[in-house]
């Protein structure tokens, strides 16, 4: 529950905006959601950089697609929530049409 705490609650309450926030803490506090956090790559480690993965728009549905298109983008140690959580915050590439608007969390 460690990584709940202090990395999932803390990346909602530090990165989403006040109505998010709102909207999502009371989940979180009361473990209606259980989060973890999937940042690290298995072959970028920690390098943010270099992530694969990556969250396209669809201007269909207006949905974000979230896509690891290699084993190297497969979303690595998010700790045993990785198991058991409900939810998580994904760090992906934020693709637009054709432009990249670098690493972005997502609420998944």
């Amino acid at each position: 529950m460690g990584l709940h705490y202090s990395m999932f609650q803390m990346a909602i309450q530090n990165l989403a905006s006040p109505e998010q926030v709102k909207r999502w803490e009371h989940q979180v506090q009361h473990h209606k959601w259980l989060g973890c956090y999937a940042q690290t790559e298995l072959g970028h480690g920690s390098n943010v950089a270099g992530l694969e993965t990556t969250a396209t728009l669809d201007t269909t549905t207006d949905e974000f697609v979230i896509h690891s298109p290699t084993i190297t983008s497969t979303k690595f140690w998010p700790g045993d929530l990785g198991r058991h959580s409900t939810h998580a915050i994904v760090f992906a590439r934020l693709k637009i049409e054709s432009n990249d608007y670098g690493v972005q969390p997502f609420l998944v």
